[in-house]
């Protein structure tokens, strides 16, 4: 049996299998229903016995080309997510082909592989470039806020300005990784692109999170939370990690405990923890490691994160936790951070405070009540 009439004949027993590896290896795609995880795969599947018979791939970069522009609307997926199915799919093709002991000549196992490697190139390009409309949005959320803010004429456009530049580190770090991913790359490599690209794109929705939350920072009402019983410390390690391996910096993480299984809103400490992060980044010396600790005491959950460099003055320590305030005027950005790390402590019944001297440093401390019920 020639192997395009096996992968029509076996499709369903392939889409079925594979739909098993991705709830299983893909997390997230639990949160999805199966006609939306399938979407294009079946006529993916299709195009590749059409690409065995008549050599002609076209109607592959239409089928992957759809299947990236749908998952970039998922919530929580990333390219990563995207590589894994494809991989899984090509992995569940040969293995029904092994299975079916149907010795493969070397051309259509090759067309197979090329088809599932272009597949994953186009997916991916046109997930970022559906993702890069959100640079689109966010300057329209930018404005909306600079109108609902009253912020005066002279200062509304380095407002919008400045939300677009700091977005624009995040996206260009995803679009650099996506020219990575399609050249020769060892394995261990791409593992490591995968990880910046997962970060990148947490950065960006960082961003635009803080943005649309910046109303919260003006007034006197508290963010939402929506508590969950989580491993805080698991949470931070893996930030951490993926933080070494982007901005190459030494991070160490101190705990008095292995694990720390607290009742908080994880989203939101995070946000506030990358907040602190890509502030001892911005302002402490490279060569000099960033200390962070996690420890819970007395139903107390603290973290800290502490730096070398320059120091805060004792007479602005309360300013910088308010919204817009800069250490100086060649300070890059809005000050929105810092302000957004208050109200996230406040909203949890805690507070943040720094101390900051020489030459011990820097460090801001973030403290919540962290009973567990």
């Amino acid at each position: 049996m020639e192997t395009a009439k096996l992968l029509r004949l076996k499709k369903d027993e392939i889409l079925a299998n594979w739909m098993a590896d991705v709830r299983t290896r893909i997390l997230v795609a639990g949160n999805y229903e199966k006609i939306a995880i399938q979407n294009s795969v079946p006529d993916l599947i299709n195009a590749i016995a059409d690409a065995l018979e008549t050599n002609n791939s076209s109607a592959i970069n239409s089928y992957s080309g759809q299947h990236g522009l749908e998952r970039a609307h998922f919530k929580a997926y990333s390219l990563k997510h995207i590589i894994q199915e494809y991989n899984l799919l090509k992995a569940e093709i040969f293995k029904i082909l092994d299975e079916n002991s149907l010795v493969t000549e070397r051309k259509d196992r090759d067309v197979i592989m090329n088809s599932i490697d272009y597949a994953i190139e186009q997916a991916a390009e046109v997930f970022f470039r559906e993702k890069q409309n959100v640079q689109v949005k966010a300057r329209k959320v930018a404005e909306r806020k600079a109108d609902q803010l009253q912020i005066e004429d002279e200062y509304r456009e380095e407002f919008i300005q400045s939300i677009m530049h700091d977005l624009n580190s995040p996206l260009n770090n995803i679009k650099a990784c996506i020219s990575m991913l399609e050249g020769n790359i060892e394995l261990s490599e791409a593992s490591k692109i995968l990880e910046i690209l997962k970060l990148s794109s947490k950065q960006a929705e960082i961003l635009i999170e803080d943005f649309l939350d910046v109303g919260f920072v003006k007034s006197d009402e508290k963010i939402p939370v929506t508590k969950n019983f989580v491993n805080v410390l698991a949470d931070l390690e893996q930030q951490i990690r993926i933080y070494k391996i982007t901005y190459n910096r030494n991070i160490e993480l101190e705990s008095f405990q292995k694990e720390i299984y607290v009742n908080v809103d994880i989203d939101l400490i995070r946000r506030a923890f990358n907040n602190l992060m890509n502030n001892a980044l911005k302002h402490g010396e490279s060569s000099k490691t960033i200390k962070v600790s996690c420890n819970l005491e007395n139903e107390e959950l603290t973290i800290s994160v502490h730096n070398q460099g320059r120091t805060i003055p004792q007479e602005i320590m309360e300013a910088i936790f308010k919204r817009y305030y800069k250490l100086n005027e060649s300070s890059k950005g809005w000050g929105i951070g810092l302000a957004f790390v208050k109200k996230v402590a406040e909203a949890h019944g805690g507070n943040v405070s720094v101390e900051s001297t020489q030459p011990e440093g820097t460090t801001f401390i973030f403290k919540i009540p962290a009973r567990n019920n």
